[in-house]
């Protein structure tokens, strides 16, 4: 008798019209959440989202125990922009012959109408638990790394050697028989030197670490003379005077070394300073699911204290 062999069988996953696809799907035992948004130019796109163990096991411990509980688990939910849904559950059958357990599958198509738009928004409420997760946790990671002593003295030696350099490469302009490419170019040369000895400021110029790195990542470095001239040979706009005349790399004295750590630490900074002064935002309707339903057990960083309830 030949053996059960999977690899013989092929599968494919069969799914619904465009227009059919569900706005909001939980795969239950995979962790997976896919929700329908619109973006910029009003199209349909579908964004996915893996759920953390924890938010995953709060959606299952806390939900109703007539959708769900350990002996009756939701396997996966969808449901349609219309109302439809499917909710594919599997409960745990005793096989008194075998005597073992095994997990059956079925469909579960006794859920009201309210109760489906109930389970709809605890589903969004749990988005919004593991999204405010993530972003707090790795806003203070980041923070944390980045507030470090050793951290701020390394980056602002950097800042400053990078200045030395750009001073001594540019030197030669300030001499008086220095020849000049085009008009005024020693004038802007001496701005270019001057800008860079009165505007940039240190990890030292700040009380709080935070606000060094939010000024530190809209800080720009200004192009030179020359590039200015490559750029407008008219100079139809004023040296300077322009966000096209900064970039976020000091030209000619390489990699700057807050850009080699992982992670975005302006919109780390900015995070940590949003939960800090006032919160982050969350809809008061999802904030009283996640209450109600405890989503957000065990879980520090979406507590009260870190949020601010928004009306509608």
């Amino acid at each position: 008798m030949p053996t059960f062999n999977p690899e013989d069988f092929q599968f494919e996953r069969i799914l619904p019209p465009e227009e059919n696809k569900p706005i909001l799907e939980w795969d239950a035992l995979h962790r997976l959440m896919l929700v329908r948004t619109k973006d910029q130019s009003g199209e349909y796109t579908y964004q996915a989202t893996r759920l953390s163990q924890r938010v995953n096991k709060n959606l299952h411990d806390h939900l109703p125990d007539e959708w769900s509980h350990e002996n009756d688990r939701i396997v996966s939910f969808s449901i349609y922009e219309n109302g439809d849904y499917q909710l594919e559950k599997e409960k745990l059958k005793y096989d008194f012959n075998t005597k073992k357990s095994r997990w059956v599958r079925y469909e579960y198509t006794d859920l009201s109408m309210t109760q489906v738009t109930e389970l709809f928004t605890i589903m969004k409420s749990a988005i919004e638990v593991n999204r405010l997760q993530s972003e707090i946790a790795k806003s203070k990671a980041v923070i944390d790394v980045t507030s470090t002593f050793k951290f701020l003295e390394q980056t602002e030696q950097q800042k400053k050697s990078n200045i030395t350099q750009l001073l001594r490469k540019s030197d030669w302009t300030q001499l008086s028989d220095a020849p000049e490419v085009f008009e005024n170019e020693k004038e802007l040369w001496t701005t270019y030197r001057n800008w860079l000895r009165d505007n940039v400021k240190y990890p030292s110029d700040f009380t709080d670490p935070l606000d060094f790195l939010i000024y530190e990542e809209e800080f720009g470095w200004p192009i030179d003379p020359n590039t200015y001239h490559e750029k407008d040979p008219e100079h139809s706009v004023e040296y300077l005077s322009s966000p096209d005349h900064f970039t976020n790399v000091p030209e000619q004295s390489g990699s700057f070394a807050i850009e080699a750590l992982m992670g975005d630490i302006k919109l780390a900074a900015v995070t940590e300073r949003m939960r800090q002064e006032e919160g982050l935002a969350i809809q008061k309707e999802l904030w009283e699911k996640v209450v109600q339903y405890r989503l957000n057990d065990n879980i520090d960083e979406v507590i009260i204290q870190n949020l601010k309830i928004m009306e509608g």
